[in-house]
C-alpha cells in the first residue's frame, strides 16, 4: 500500500474505525437509514443515493488520482491491489439479485447496517439475510458444477484507459476527468429528473435539490478536475537514484518492510517455484525473463523497487532500468535474507556487551514475525555477588 493515513499501524485501524462511525453517522443523518427513501430512487422520485454515491466515488477517485500525480501514491499500485477480475456472468447474475435484494428490502448491504444501528427491524432481518447468503456462497463457491459458473466469462483484469488504448502514464488522469464530467451531467439529469416525477413522490421520500450546497459540490469537482488537468500536464519527474542498483542489506530491507512497506515495491527475481514457497513479505514473484511485462517504464516512482535474486545481482536488469524511481538490489540476494531474517541467530554468550545483546533481540525478533515461530530470550546477565563487591585486602581492624 501507499500514501497512509498514519504511519503506524495500530493508528492507522483507529483511524479507520473513526472514518466509518463518521461515514455511518453521515449516511444515517442523509436519511440513508431509511427503506423508503432508498427505494424511492428506483422510482425517480428522490435520488439522493444516487447523487451522495455518485459524488463519493468521484471524490475518492480524484483524490487517489491527484495524490499520484503529487508523488504522494501510486496509482496503479493501488489500483492492482483493489481490482479485481472480470467474470462476466457471475456478475451479471449477481447484480441482478443485489438489485432485486435492494428494492425488496429498501436497503443496500452498507445501508442496512446503518438502519439496524438506528434500531430498525427491517434493516436487521437485511444484514441477516446477508450473512445467511455469504454463508450458503461460501459453502457452494467451489463446489463442482457451482465453480464453473463462478468462473464464467473471464476477462481478466484490465482498466478502462487499457480498453481504451490510452497510454498508461496519462490514462487514469484522462478516464478521471471524464467520470468526473459525467457524474456532474447525471448530477443535473437527477435533479431535472426528480422536478419531473415530483408531483407523486411518496411523503417519505422527499427530493433533495442540490440547492447552495449542491454548487458547492460542483465547484469543488471543478477545482480538482482543473488540478487532474495540470498533473496530466506536468511531465513526471524521477527521483534520484542510479540507473545501476543500489545495494541494500537485509537489515536496511527488514526494518523498511516493517515501518514503510507502503515506500516499497518488491520484485523476486526467482523462478515461480522458489519465490512462491517462501519470499519476502510483499513481494511479487515475477521470474527475470518476465520483468518486462511489468512495464516499469511507465510506472509511479513513487516507491523504491527492490530488485531480489536468488543471490547477489551482478548488475542492472535491462527491463528495470527505465524505471523513474529509485533501484535498489538485495545484498547478497534471497540467500542472505533467508540467512538474516528467517534462520534463529545463535545467541551471544554469557557476558556479552549490551549491544551483542541488543543485537541478538533485534535478529530474534525479526526471525520470529518472519517465520511466525517464538523467539529465545537471550542468555541471563550474571547476578552481582550479594552485598556488592567485595574490597581487597580485608580492611578495618585484619591485618
Amino acid at each position: 500500500m501507499t500514501f497512509p493515513i498514519l504511519p503506524p499501524f495500530e493508528l492507522g485501524l483507529v483511524a479507520a474505525v473513526l472514518i466509518g462511525f463518521g461515514f455511518g453517522f453521515v449516511l444515517e443523518r442523509a436519511g440513508f437509514g431509511r427503506a423508503n427513501k432508498l427505494a424511492a430512487q428506483f422510482y425517480g422520485e428522490d435520488m439522493t443515493v444516487f447523487k451522495v454515491m455518485f459524488s463519493a466515488i468521484v471524490t475518492a477517485m480524484l483524490g487517489v488520482v491527484l495524490a499520484s500525480a503529487l508523488g504522494l501514491a501510486d496509482f496503479k499500485a493501488l489500483a492492482d491491489h483493489a481490482v479485481s477480475g472480470t467474470y462476466l456472468v457471475p456478475m451479471v447474475a449477481g447484480g441482478f439479485l443485489l438489485g432485486a435484494g435492494f428494492i425488496v428490502s429498501g436497503y443496500c448491504p452498507g445501508t442496512s447496517f446503518v438502519a439496524m444501528a438506528s434500531g430498525k427491524l427491517d434493516g436487521l432481518m437485511t444484514v441477516l439475510g446477508v450473512i445467511v447468503g455469504q454463508v450458503l456462497w461460501a459453502e457452494l463457491e467451489w463446489r463442482p458444477g457451482f465453480a464453473t459458473f463462478h468462473n464464467a466469462g473471464d476477462l481478466g483484469t484490465f482498466y478502462l484507459w487499457e480498453l481504451f488504448h490510452l497510454s498508461p502514464r496519462s490514462g487514469p488522469y484522462v478516464v478521471a476527468l471524464a467520470v468526473t464530467a459525467m457524474a456532474v451531467g447525471c448530477f443535473v439529469g437527477a435533479e431535472k429528473l426528480e422536478r419531473v416525477l415530483a408531483g407523486r413522490s411518496h411523503p417519505g421520500a422527499v427530493p433533495t435539490p442540490a440547492g447552495r450546497p449542491g454548487r458547492f459540490v460542483f465547484a469543488g469537482l471543478a477545482v480538482a478536475a482543473a488540478l487532474g488537468l495540470v498533473g496530466l500536464a506536468a511531465p513526471t519527474v524521477a527521483r534520484e537514484g542510479g540507473r545501476a542498483p543500489t545495494g541494500l542489506a537485509p537489515l536496511a530491507l527488514a526494518r523498511r518492510v516493517f515501518d514503510e512497506p507502503w515506500k516499497l515495491r518488491i520484485v523476486d527475481l526467482r523462478p515461480m517455484e522458489a519465490c512462491s514457497a517462501k519470499r519476502i513479505p510483499g513481494a511479487e514473484c515475477v521470474p527475470q525473463d518476465k520483468l518486462g511485462t511489468l512495464g516499469l517504464a511507465d510506472a509511479s516512482p513513487g516507491r523504491d523497487l527492490v530488485l531480489v535474486g536468488a543471490a547477489e545481482l551482478p548488475a542492472m536488469p535491462e527491463a528495470a532500468a527505465a524505471y523513474p524511481g529509485r533501484v535498489y538490489a538485495l545484498e547478497g540476494g534471497f540467500a542472505a535474507w533467508e540467512a538474516f531474517a528467517l534462520t534463529p541467530p545463535a545467541p551471544p554468550a554469557p557476558g556479552a556487551p549490551a549491544s551483542d545483546l541488543e543485537a541478538y533481540r533485534l535478529r530474534a525478533g525479526i526471525q520470529a514475525a518472519m517465520t511466525g515461530m517464538k523467539a529465545a530470550p537471550p542468555p541471563p546477565v550474571p547476578a552481582a555477588a550479594p552485598g556488592g563487591p567485595r574490597k581487597a585486602g580485608g580492611g578495618g581492624c585484619s591485618g
